[in-house]
């Protein structure tokens, strides 16, 4: 299968696309290695995106011009996403990075309740399927007594799913903006992490967090989250993807919250048994299943 994919599809969109999902998926480990508050790593983390996709603009030669109303539009857009780092920071130091993370991917089933209430696109059955299999495979992970489990842990999962519900906003107004002919890639991402930079650095000290980066370690990794897993990791994404399949990119793209899963247990030790690696498989199948679109 792998040799007819590559006979298919150009062999350097593939691997960039690999090396982005990669990079991506280390997202959630540097901000649990990141000895600061949630929002201060949010605001970090979007600060040092921030600057690298604006020199990233400079090398390129692109000019940031961008029509009011997209502007608007991407502004929503980073102040979603920013209640999304919000939670879903919150639920990395919960759950961990692994949970957390496959939580967030909810995001495709959210999208499309969103879709289907005011766009009213349709609900098909195998999305419905899809819906079950990602509860069953989540039952399987936490156990499937809900009043048994810590507090720690409901919280955790329940900021893991607000994080899947606010990201999904941030997709739908992100894709109504990129319908504006002055907006590119890079230009709406610097917006958007401009927007999400000024939120959290306005609620970091409203939480009573503070902006000191405690040590060498705290800033590779906030750096690390910002840069490589934020622009380097989208740059990948967004220049390989359109080039690629469907179908072979939704694949590919599940490396993400597999490694974030992977990461989990050979970094901080997640305690990780035969159920749980089944409902890994069962919410991993139900995400592509749920994005799947012909």
């Amino acid at each position: 299968m792998d040799s007819a994919i590559t006979a298919r599809q150009p062999p350097f969109p593939l691997f960039k696309l690999l090396a982005g999902s990669v990079c991506i998926s280390f997202s959630p480990v540097f901000i649990k290695l990141a000895n600061v508050s949630p929002d201060s790593a949010g605001f970090y983390r979007m600060l040092f995106a921030g600057l690298s996709l604006f020199v990233l603009l400079r090398l390129r030669g692109d000019r940031l011009s961008i029509d009011r109303n997209a502007i608007y539009l991407l502004s929503g857009a980073g102040t979603l996403l920013a209640i999304d780092f919000m939670c879903w920071h919150r639920s990395i130091h919960l759950v961990g990075p692994g949970l957390a993370t496959l939580l967030g991917n909810f995001q495709v089933f959210f999208t499309a309740v969103f879709s289907y209430v005011f766009l009213k696109q349709k609900i098909s059955n195998l999305f419905i399927l899809a819906v079950l299999i990602a509860l069953a495979g989540l039952f399987l992970i936490t156990g499937m007594d809900w009043v048994n489990l810590d507090a720690k842990t409901r919280l955790g999962i329940i900021l893991g799913i607000a994080t899947a519900i606010f990201y999904s906003g941030y997709v739908m107004l992100l894709k109504q903006s990129m319908n504006n002919s002055s907006v590119n890639g890079v230009s709406a991402m610097l917006v958007v992490s401009i927007a999400s930079t000024v939120l959290l650095g306005l609620v970091t000290p409203l939480t009573r967090s503070s902006f000191i980066i405690p040590d060498a370690g705290s800033f590779l990794a906030l750096a690390g989250a910002g840069v490589v897993s934020t622009t380097i990791g989208w740059s990948l994404i967004s220049s390989a993807i359109k080039h690629i399949s469907a179908t072979s990119a939704g694949l590919i793209l599940l490396m993400q919250p597999t490694l974030a899963f992977v990461w989990d247990v050979i970094f901080f030790d997640r305690p990780t048994g035969m159920y749980e690696v089944f409902g890994v498989v069962l919410i991993l199948s139900a995400i592509y299943i749920g994005s799947y679109k012909r």
